[in-house]
C-alpha cells in the first residue's frame, strides 16, 4: 500500500493500543481466518484464473478487452453481520493462541478494527462496503508480504481494484450473494489485512529476519496452494497482476 507496510505497526499503536502488541503474539503462524469459506476460496479463484490469463504486459496489450462488469461490488452492511464475524474472528484468534486467548478477545471486541483498515487503505482510495476495496487490500498486502515489497502506489493498488472488480462483475458466484454474503466475505478480508499485516509489520520493526520470512514464506505457500498462483512470480503491472 501507498504508506507501507513498516508504518502499519505505529498506526495500531497510535489508535489501539494493545493491538499492536498482542496480534504479533499470534504472528508466528500465518493468519488466515475465514480461508475455508466456501466463497472466500471461490472469490479468490475467480481472480486467480484471470491473473492466470495475464501472461505479460505485451500480451494483456494485444489481447481482446476484457468482458463489461455486470454486477456491482458494492454491498449494504448490517451490524449484526459485522458482530458476527467479528465474534467468529475472536474466536479463531483465541483457538490460534490459546494462553492470550482471553486478551486477544478483548481486542478484538473493543477496538474498531474495521475503522483501523480503513484509515490504513483510504490513501489508496479503498473504502468499506466493497468486495473489490476488500481483497484489493488483501491481495496487495499478501504479495508485499510475499515479496518484502514495502510500498505500493495508490495507482498499483487501483489497478489491482479494478481487475479484481472485472472478475467478479462477470462471476456468476458472485452475482447470487447476496448483501449478507458479501459483508461477511469483505470484511474476512478486512480482519486478515489487520492481523497479517500487524504481524510482519512487527517483525519488521523488531528486525526479526526469521519471523519475517516464515511470514512471507506462508503467504506464499498458501496462495500456491489454494489459488494455484506463485506470489513471487507474480508481478504487479500498471494493469493488475500478471503471472
Amino acid at each position: 500500500m501507498q504508506h507501507g507496510l513498516a508504518v502499519f505497526a505505529a498506526l495500531l499503536l497510535a489508535t489501539a493500543p494493545a493491538a499492536a502488541q498482542d496480534f504479533p503474539a499470534i504472528g508466528s503462524q500465518y493468519i488466515d481466518f475465514g480461508a475455508s469459506m466456501a466463497s472466500v476460496g471461490q472469490m479468490n479463484n475467480v481472480l486467480g484464473a484471470t491473473v492466470r490469463s495475464r501472461g505479460g504486459d505485451r500480451r494483456a496489450a494485444t489481447r481482446p478487452p476484457a468482458l463489461t462488469a455486470t454486477v456491482g461490488t458494492r454491498y449494504k452492511s448490517s451490524p449484526a453481520v459485522s458482530a458476527r464475524v467479528r465474534g467468529q474472528f475472536a474466536d479463531f484468534v483465541a483457538k490460534a493462541d490459546p494462553v492470550n486467548a482471553a486478551r486477544l478477545r478483548q481486542v478484538i471486541q473493543q477496538n474498531d478494527l474495521l475503522g483501523l483498515w480503513e484509515r490504513h487503505v483510504a490513501t489508496d482510495g479503498l473504502r468499506r462496503g466493497d468486495v473489490a476495496d476488500a481483497m484489493a487490500a488483501y491481495w496487495v498486502q499478501n504479495w508485499q508480504i510475499a515479496n518484502k515489497v514495502p510500498f505500493t502506489s495508490r495507482a498499483q493498488v487501483q489497478a489491482v481494484r479494478g481487475q479484481i472488480a472485472s472478475a467478479l462483475g462477470t462471476s456468476p458466484g458472485f452475482a447470487r450473494m447476496n448483501d449478507a454474503a458479501r459483508q461477511e466475505l469483505a470484511e474476512t478480508y478486512m480482519l486478515n489485512f489487520i492481523a497479517q499485516g500487524s504481524a510482519f509489520s512487527d517483525a519488521t520493526a523488531r528486525r526479526d529476519a526469521a519471523l519475517a520470512t516464515r511470514l512471507s514464506d506462508a503467504a506464499v505457500a498458501r496462495f500456491r496452494a489454494d489459488v494455484k498462483l506463485d506470489l513471487r512470480r507474480l508481478r504487479l503491472t500498471p494493469a493488475g497482476f500478471a503471472d
